[in-house]
């Protein structure tokens, strides 16, 4: 690249930013590109988003001081930062719910709205109980919330965290208890729901406990917030692991949906957890699941903080943030969660491991043919990529050039060209997404079975990107951000 090309690039590259940050909320629907700078609302944790078929995301999440139920309602997920809150509860100075209220889940059944959450007497803080409340406006930022009531779970113990599925016309409830037989801090639960506001107790089941040590760091042994998602045939589980400062993270339970899903046998839990603290990002936790504006992005929600030291402690330190970024699917059909994005990060660049530079359309060239190397990671519109999910396989679409990532020729032959083509659909366009662990991925491409590679392990800008045999090394590790 000669000097003049290096200028070019250097003035295109903060012109392209700017465009694309002008850009963001004029087009959310339609070509999605996850431009979200995170944290998305400081302060909230426990976060639950909701998407409903009115356009709006509705938003509820643990405050700090513990003591209300709120909510936030926007069309765009970047929009819930600005949006104004609404309290649909706050805690009475006595009685049963006086104390502490913990993570909230909102669910639209039956037309008609409904809140989750747990409570406490202030007598008693950690003696935290089951709640739901009803609202049968269109709106549930406006109306009235009924009176908040107890949904029994069949024995009284420390019980949190809420969450609800439906799959082939059964509603299910999920949620995290303390079980009078061990002597861990609690284990996450299942059972059928015969009303938005019951479950039949006879069929609640554990689905998970402590087992592994990466749970009972700090703790005698955590499994909580279940998070639920039905993809792929199967129905999986997302829960939180381990004390709530850098050492909260995120495992994961599935089941295959065809099961019986009230059957124990039916579930099996990773031996790893499945997003950790990274890249500065600490104690991931209490993942939850929504979707893009476009409605169908799958989105990962979650609270972190920036540092790794709560204080004075990891329950009253407020500065738990929520922050979301795309989930992804991984060629077993699992989710692939991924890394933390930084703090401020939007549109997240594809970063190698070895080199620690972006996957780049490097002479901002447009045409069919142009080759994708490796430059120092930016905000430049050609380090951009939407990946979308089609048939089980990622179209991995750059900004700038508005083309795909390419095996080009459909080449099977090791070291052959990566590049842009218009998009069209064909298999050499097609990549797979394989988990190697902690959060970095493979993409391997469908048409020759082979790798994205740094195949000469450079370093430099300019470094050539191609195809090699797939072998999970470090020229072949890529992360989002």
């Amino acid at each position: 690249m000669t000097l003049l090309s290096r200028a070019r690039r250097i003035l295109a590259s903060g012109a392209a930013a700017l465009i694309a940050l002008a850009l963001v909320p004029l087009a959310p629907a339609s070509a999605q590109y996850i431009d979200v700078p995170n944290p998305i609302v400081e302060q909230r944790a426990d976060t639950a988003i909701y998407k409903h078929t009115d356009g709006y995301y509705y938003m509820t999440a643990s405050v700090p001081d513990y003591k209300r139920v709120e909510l936030r309602r926007s069309q765009t997920l970047a929009g819930l930062g600005s949006a104004t809150p609404v309290t649909a509860f706050t805690a009475p100075s006595s009685g049963n719910l006086s104390g502490w209220i913990w993570a909230p889940d909102i669910q639209y059944v039956d037309g008609a709205w409904y809140l989750y959450f747990s409570a406490s007497p202030s007598s008693s803080q950690f003696a935290q109980r089951l709640y739901w409340m009803r609202n049968t406006s269109a709106d549930p930022t406006t109306g009235t919330w009924s009176a908040p009531q107890r949904l029994t779970t069949g024995w009284e113990s420390f019980q949190l965290d809420p969450a609800s599925f439906t799959l082939n016309g059964t509603r299910y409830f999920a949620w995290a208890q303390d079980s009078p037989s061990t002597s861990y801090n609690s284990h996450m639960y299942l059972a059928r729901m015969t009303s938005p506001t019951t479950i039949d107790t006879a069929t609640a089941i554990e689905i998970a406990r402590p087992s592994y040590s990466w749970e009972m760091e700090g703790v005698a042994g955590v499994v909580e917030g279940p998070s639920p998602i039905v993809k792929n045939g199967r129905v999986f589980i997302a829960y939180s692991a381990s004390a709530t400062d850098s050492r909260y993270k995120l495992g994961l339970v599935s089941a295959s949906a065809s099961a019986d899903l009230l059957s124990a046998s039916s579930w099996t839990k990773r031996s790893t957890p499945v997003f950790q603290t990274a890249n500065g990002v600490y104690g991931p936790g209490h993942g939850s699941f929504t979707v893009a504006e476009d409605g169908v992005t799958d989105i990962l929600v979650y609270h972190a903080r920036d540092y790794a030291t709560p204080t004075p402690d990891a329950l009253t330190d407020p500065n738990r943030h929520t922050r979301v970024q795309q989930l992804y699917w991984a060629a077993d059909g699992y989710p692939f969660f991924g890394q933390p994005q930084a703090t401020g990060s939007g549109q997240p660049g594809i970063r190698g491991q070895y080199s620690d530079k972006c996957v780049d359309d490097y002479d901002w060239n447009t045409a069919n043919g142009a080759l994708v190397k490796l430059y120092t990671c930016s905000t430049a519109a050609v380090q951009k990529w939407e990946f979308s999910y089609v048939g089980g396989y990622y179209r991995i679409k750059n900004l700038h050039a508005s083309k795909c990532l390419d095996n080009l020729n459909g080449s099977a032959a090791l070291n052959a060209d990566v590049g842009l083509w218009s998009c069209n659909g064909g298999t050499a366009q097609d990549w797979s997404i394989v988990d190697q662990g902690s959060g970095w991925f493979s993409l391997r491409n469908r048409a020759s079975g082979l790798c994205l590679d740094n195949y000469a392990w450079d370093a430099a800008n300019g470094a050539r990107l191609s195809m090699y045999t797939c072998n999970g090394v470090g020229a072949q590790l890529w992360r989002r951000g």
